[in-house]
């Protein structure tokens, strides 16, 4: 059958199960002129492809499935490149639709021609151009399969806009995908079997183990596995902020979050363990205080589905290539078969979260709703806890807001119901990543959590959100600074500040301009009633809670 590439490229994406692209027209006009014609297949329209990128990426991590977006050539391309860089180092699987020069005029100094495989080589898994209408079965189904399997990431299809706009002949099995690759992770890799015992042996030997959990887990979808594993051995459970959710943090086993943004507690509950399982995760400086948690020279085996990870920051005494969810199975089943008797650590574990809750997280006096202005993080954190239910998702920007989020607000149930831009510290992530997140799963609720200086880089996207009608939630903590770097300044620099304070905005009035709701708290009071109520509103609220100028989180280095 003969058609244009355009109609042929749609036709795939619909074959691998993509009901949504994220982006702005431009000269990609064949590609959009092919959508127009595919009903099953929804544009969405963002104000920046900043946001359109974010969008595909919470879209991926929600809902399991392959994230689109795309991007007219020169500038439009490089203003996804922040949002790739984002799903790179978290490991999420966007496909970028990038538009480029005509191939009869490529190499001639073209209006916004740029050498775009090498600008997003870096922040992807990979790039493929696509110079021929002929190739683009072959290297549409190619992309699925990089971005979905291994440790998932980006992958750019870089077209030159004639390919959308030329015809070729197609057959039959041209348009055969295999639909998991829509999906991931896409193929599994199991360790052999041996392995389990290897790793219960080792941990048979440890006094004091702790299981370490990183983004991998969530991935994986191994939260499940990872509760079953902790309760049938009494071993604790640390987390990354990627991890969160691994298990319940209101679990008799769960410590909560570790390293430089982890809580203290934690921190000083892993300073002694004598053997690590980490499962799905980099330990990168953040995730553990600059590689001293756990200490250097702990026992520690490590689990993988990337090769490349195993070992890099940390020695291992034993390493396993893996799926994590696969491995975790196996591990389960070789434990039950052996009658695991090693000491459990529910009590201990239990009692310094309750400890901890009591003096320092939402339970602790300084959590407590009062009318007094302004309202401490704190309170803020405690007022979304209660005003949201188990299963709602809680999506952090980049800043103090992700540590207050990523502290002090509990993921109440396992699996992915907390995330973040952790591996790059993007702000501006949040509010788009929730407009992306409902569109995934409309049936979910999702609150963003953003400061005053993140909210503002793409904030114009409350009118995607109307338009789109997607009612999310977006409390801002407005301190009117940029307080992490304000901090930095502080404690680093001799309080010799420059270029972190903002003149007041009111971020309530500014969402009622664009057709959202707004409302401005300034008491703690106040706050759960208003959080609540937006969790029902049928449009996007804006939550804008007036914060004092400093309030730093636990652990803060500076």
């Amino acid at each position: 059958m003969k058609m244009k590439g355009g109609d042929a490229f749609v036709k795939l994406l619909k074959a691998f199960g993509v009901s949504h692209v994220f982006g702005i027209p431009g000269d990609s006009l064949g590609f959009y002129d092919a959508l127009f014609r595919e009903d099953s297949i929804r544009h969405v329209l963002v104000r920046h492809e900043q946001a359109a990128a974010h969008m595909a990426d919470a879209f991926a991590r929600v809902s399991g499935r392959v994230g689109v977006c795309d991007a007219s050539s020169g500038p439009g391309v490089t203003n996804l490149v922040t949002g790739l860089a984002t799903a790179y180092a978290d490991s999420v699987p966007v496909l970028a639709v990038a538009t480029t020069s005509p191939t009869r005029i490529r190499n001639r100094d073209n209006f916004q021609e740029l050498d775009q495989p090498a600008l997003l080589q870096t922040v992807t898994k990979a790039v493929i151009q696509i110079d021929q209408p002929e190739r683009i079965p072959d290297l549409v189904k190619r992309a699925f399969r990089i971005a979905t399997t291994g440790r998932p990431g980006p992958v750019v299809l870089n077209v030159p806009l004639d390919v959308f706009l030329r015809s070729a002949e197609y057959g039959d099995d041209d348009f055969l995908c295999s639909p998991e690759f829509g999906r991931y992770p896409a193929l599994r890799v199991r360790a052999e079997s041996k392995e389990a015992n290897i790793v219960l042996d080792a941990l048979r030997k440890a006094h004091k183990p702790v299981i370490w959990c990183g983004g991998g887990v969530i991935t994986s979808g191994a939260s499940a596995e990872v509760e079953a594993f902790a309760e049938l051995t009494g071993i604790p459970v640390t987390t990354t902020y990627m991890g969160k959710g691994a298990i319940a943090e209101t679990h008799l086993l769960s410590l909560g979050p570790a390293g430089q943004l982890g809580r203290p507690v934690t921190n000083q509950y892993l300073a002694d363990v004598d053997f690590v399982l980490a499962i799905g995760s980099r330990f990168t400086n953040v995730d553990t205080a600059n590689w001293t948690i756990p200490k250097r020279g702990t026992p520690l085996i490590q689990i993988d589905i990337d090769p490349v990870e195993i070992g890099k920051n940390y020695d291992v005494v034993h390493s396993v290539w893996s799926d994590a969810k696969l491995f975790l199975q196996d591990l389960i089943v070789a434990a039950k078969e052996t009658k695991w008797d090693g000491p459990r650590a529910d009590g201990a574990v239990s009692a310094l979260r309750k400890s901890w809750l009591a003096t320092s997280g939402v339970e602790s006096p300084q959590s407590a709703p009062v009318n007094d202005e302004p309202v401490h993080p704190l309170q803020a954190m405690r007022a979304l806890r209660e005003a949201m239910e188990p299963d709602d998702t809680l999506i952090c920007d980049s800043g103090f807001n992700q540590i207050w989020g990523g502290q002090y607000f509990e993921v109440e149930r396992k699996g992915r119901y907390y995330v973040g831009p952790r591996g790059m510290g993007t702000m501006g992530f949040a509010f788009p990543a929730a407009i992306g997140a409902k569109l995934a799963c409309p049936e979910r609720r999702f609150v963003a959590l953003a400061g005053d200086g993140g909210f503002m880089m793409l904030l114009h996207e409350l009118e995607t959100s109307i338009r789109m009608k997607t009612p999310v939630v977006v409390c801002v903590l407005n301190n009117g600074n940029l307080e992490y770097c304000r901090q930095a300044q502080i404690g680093l620099m001799g309080g010799r500040l420059l270029s972190t304070d903002f003149t007041d905005t009111n971020f309530a009035e500014i969402a009622k301009a664009f057709g959202a709701r707004g409302v401005r708290v300034t008491r703690s009071a106040e706050l759960c009633g208003v959080i609540r109520e937006a969790l029902k509103a049928p449009v996007t609220t804006v939550v804008e809670i007036v914060t004092p100028q400093s309030a730093k989180p636990d652990g803060v280095a500076f």
